[in-house]
């Protein structure tokens, strides 16, 4: 198997950005955030004085709050989370939410990063099958492991699909590189076509599919046929083909 190291993927980039009204729309009383806009995985919110970090208790409450707004997004997508639930849900206020996050898609770039980081998984499987030149079996392996992986997270799943309808970088910004690394991974396979084109088209197909999933089950395709039928393409599109004789 012959290909070139492409360059870093872009196609992915036009999915979506972030609604800026959605963010504006969960500031505190005043409409203005104080937060940097970079606080992902900081552990320092609004309140938090630089330098300082938040004592025992609060760092129990900062993840009473986070944990909470996980919850929440694993479920929905995060433009349908609001603040006020998420404080009344762990007994506090909106004040301390800011008090320990600039803003909510803070929070939810956080937990984007909890689960991403186990997205390496899955990305791994898809090396596995590069490295295989793409044979059936580990092609339905990597295409298991990405619906498996997305059971139980179709809140941050929607995010990637409605992520047009958002301006705010930092949530997609998260999620849309795990799917930029996966769409590098798998374009080193690419032989016959445009390596990122003809990647990211793949993991576009299961990103949507594993969103829509009861969809396919409903017209006659249950999971294990759809992920059967996902392999297949993965395998024709990828897979070294022997030189014709003659």
């Amino acid at each position: 198997m012959t290909a070139a190291e492409p360059s870093e993927p872009t196609g992915l980039n036009d999915v979506g950005r972030l609604n800026d009204v959605g963010r504006r729309s969960r500031l505190p009383a005043g409409g203005t955030s104080t937060g940097t806009g970079t606080g992902v995985g900081t552990g320092v919110g609004v309140g938090v004085a630089a330098g300082s970090g938040p004592g025992p208790k609060g760092r129990r409450t900062r993840l009473r709050l986070l944990d909470e707004v996980e919850r929440r997004c694993l479920a929905a997508p995060y433009l349908t989370v609001a603040v006020a639930d998420v404080a009344r849900a762990v007994n506090t206020s909106p004040g301390t939410f800011y008090h320990y996050f600039p803003d909510l898609p803070s929070a939810v770039a956080e937990v984007a990063e909890r689960h991403m980081e186990q997205f390496e998984q899955v990305t791994a499987l898809a090396a596995a099958l590069v490295r295989a030149d793409a044979a059936l079996e580990p092609c339905e392996r990597f295409v298991r492991a990405f619906h498996d992986f997305w059971t139980g997270r179709r809140g941050l799943l929607e995010t990637i699909v409605l992520a047009s309808r958002d301006e705010d970088p930092r949530v997609f910004r998260v999620l849309l590189d795990a799917m930029k690394r996966l769409t590098h991974v798998l374009s080193v396979a690419v032989v016959d076509g445009h390596p990122v084109g003809l990647a990211g088209s793949l993991v576009m197909m299961l990103v949507l599919s594993a969103a829509r999933r009861e969809g396919f089950a409903r017209d006659g395709a249950p999971l294990e046929d759809l992920i059967r039928s996902q392999a297949q393409i993965i395998h024709l599109g990828l897979a070294t083909r022997p030189a014709p004789h003659g």
